[in-house]
């Protein structure tokens, strides 16, 4: 079942990603470390969106679960486990899916397509991030990203409500 966002709930959504986007590129800047602090980066705005939406509004498929890999990936780069990398991404993935079944279970809007489509995405970033590092492997790439998605729902939330 799909919630239609209110005017209102898509203006402070999209306002929350923009700002997000914002103090992400600011506190993580850009070169080639940046690229591990994007999921949990990423997942935060992305958690204060759906935090600022309430239970039904949406966002929270795509926040739990970057924020469950980037807490993999912040993980591995600070512990340096002597485990493979890839399996800890694919734990940090599945538990923030795992939380965002419990959630959908406690009344969230957690669509799972977009729990399932996150981690796609997540592992097609990780499958060509080599190929164009200058594009994938880059944290103002994501940061440009999110800041559209929080302007077009700014400026559909603000001529809505017209």
């Amino acid at each position: 079942m799909v919630h239609e966002r209110s005017p209102d709930e898509r203006l402070r959504q999209g306002l929350v990603l923009l700002a997000g986007a914002i103090v992400f590129i600011l506190v993580v800047g850009n070169g080639p470390n940046t690229f591990y602090s994007t999921p949990l980066g990423i997942g935060l705005v992305y958690l204060a969106a759906a935090i600022a939406g309430g239970k039904q509004g949406g966002y929270w498929a795509t926040a739990v679960v970057l924020v469950g890999w980037g807490a993999a990936v912040y993980y591995v780069r600070n512990a340096q486990p002597d485990l493979d990398l890839a399996g800890l991404y694919l734990v940090g993935a599945g538990l923030g899916a795992s939380v965002g079944i419990l959630l959908a279970r406690a009344g969230f809007a957690v669509d799972p397509l977009g729990l399932t489509g996150t981690v796609v995405i997540a592992g097609a970033i990780l499958a060509f991030a080599s190929r164009w590092p200058e594009v994938i492997g880059e944290a103002r790439t994501y940061a440009l990203v999110v800041g559209a998605i929080g302007l077009g729902n700014a400026v559909a939330g603000a001529v809505a409500r017209r």
